[in-house]
């Protein structure tokens, strides 16, 4: 066994999935001119680049402890903005989207009236409760 260092070549032919993985992002994901037009491009790199150390980097045991809860609550949400206003919730949330579209028909029906001046946007939006598990540990001693 040689302890001579590796040279550039080997270096960079062990980092070929990862350049592969940010390669095929930069040439597939689009970049709009403008302010935050390389936001997505930014998160598929990072996001490749999380699974290629997910897979080639952190060791087997790393992978096996984590297992995130899934997302339990998925409701819609009929969401109203009056002019340039922040958007709010209009009525509570549906479990089923079914039951959302209706009552998103209703209230566009209702501010389309000839009752209301009031210009009003309304959209539909799930909402998804994402649970974390936190690990409880004992703080280092001070010194």
């Amino acid at each position: 066994m040689s302890d001579a260092p590796r040279t550039d070549a080997e270096l960079l032919a062990e980092l070929g999935p990862l350049a592969a993985a940010i390669g095929d992002k930069v040439h597939t994901v689009p970049v709009r001119l403008g302010p935050g037009g390389t936001d997505q491009l930014i998160s598929e790199i990072t996001l490749a680049v999380a699974v290629y150390v997910g897979r080639h980097v952190l060791p087997k045991e790393a992978l096996e402890l984590r297992r995130p809860p899934k997302p339990t609550i998925r409701q819609w949400q009929v969401e109203v903005r009056s002019g340039d206003g922040p958007w709010r919730a209009y009525g509570a949330p549906w479990p089923d989207l079914l039951a959302a579209r209706e009552d998103f028909d209703e209230a566009v029906r209702t501010a389309n009236s000839s009752r209301h001046t009031l210009r009003r946007e309304f959209r539909l939006v799930r909402t998804t409760a994402v649970y974390a598990v936190e690990a409880q540990h004992t703080p280092e001693p001070q010194t």
